[in-house]
C-alpha cells in the first residue's frame, strides 16, 4: 500500500520548477508571421533576425509581466449561498516591461507612435531629429518573448508569441544621474484575425526532452 511519502514523491517533480534567468523580446510588423516553432533542430533556435523580428533590448530585472484579467458573470440560485453557474465573458491580456536601451529606431516608433521611415542620421554629428506627433499612431505589432533557464544538458526555452499588440501606456521618464533612462511600457493584447488566438505558447529544450515523460505529452508523429 502506498504511503503519503511515496505518493508525494511520485506526484512532485523539482525539475519542473523553473525560473526565467535570461530573456529577450522582439516586435515585428504584422506582415511577419509568428514562428510555428522556435527550433530549427535539437538545441538550435531559429534565426529570428532574418525572419524580420526587431529586438527591444535589455529590460530591468523585473522582466516581463503578463497580465490576464478574467471577467465573469455569476448566476445565483434561490436557496444557494454560492453561485450555481459562472461564465467567462472576457479576458483582458496585457504585457508590461521596462526598457533600458535608448535610441533604436523601431523602439522610438513604438514609444512615440510615429513613423520614422524618412528620418536620417547626420554622419558627421551623429544627430537624429524627429517630431513627436500630437496624437500617436495606433500601430499594431507582433510581439515575441523568449525565456531561458538551466544548463546546456537540462536547458528550458519558454516562449510567448502574440499576433497583435498595441502600446496602451507608458510611465514618466526621468532624467538624472542616479538611474539609467527607462521606458516602462504596457502593451494591450488582441486576437489576430488570421491566427485566431491571442497567444501562442512555446516550451522546449533539452530539459523538456529529458523530462518528457513527466510533462505528459504524447510524442509528435515524425
Amino acid at each position: 500500500m502506498p504511503t503519503f511519502e511515496t505518493i508525494r514523491q511520485d506526484a512532485d517533480e523539482r525539475a519542473l520548477i523553473r525560473k526565467i534567468q535570461r530573456a529577450v523580446s522582439f516586435i515585428a510588423p504584422v506582415s511577419v508571421d509568428l514562428p510555428e516553432t522556435l527550433f530549427s533542430g535539437a538545441g538550435t533556435l531559429i534565426d529570428l533576425k532574418t525572419a524580420g523580428w526587431l529586438p527591444l533590448g535589455i529590460v530591468t530585472p523585473d522582466g516581463y509581466d503578463f497580465g490576464r484579467d478574467v471577467n465573469k458573470e455569476d448566476v445565483s440560485g434561490l436557496g444557494y449561498a454560492s453561485s450555481v453557474r459562472s461564465d467567462v465573458t472576457g479576458v483582458a491580456r496585457s504585457i508590461k516591461t521596462t526598457l533600458l536601451e535608448t535610441g533604436r529606431k523601431h523602439v522610438l516608433e513604438l514609444l512615440y507612435g510615429t513613423d520614422l521611415t524618412g528620418t536620417t542620421q547626420n554622419t558627421t554629428t551623429g544627430e537624429v531629429i524627429f517630431d513627436e506627433p500630437d496624437l500617436p499612431v495606433d500601430r499594431e505589432y507582433r510581439f515575441l518573448v523568449l525565456g531561458e533557464d538551466g544548463p546546456a544538458d537540462e536547458n528550458w526555452i519558454l516562449g510567448r508569441g502574440y499576433g497583435r499588440v498595441k502600446l496602451s501606456a507608458t510611465d514618466a521618464q526621468k532624467w538624472g544621474a542616479s538611474d539609467a533612462l527607462q521606458n516602462s511600457i504596457t502593451l494591450d493584447v488582441f486576437t489576430d484575425d488570421e491566427i485566431g488566438n491571442p497567444v501562442k505558447h512555446y516550451l522546449g529544450g533539452t530539459g523538456a526532452v529529458k523530462h518528457k515523460t513527466t510533462l505528459g505529452f504524447p510524442a509528435a508523429t515524425p
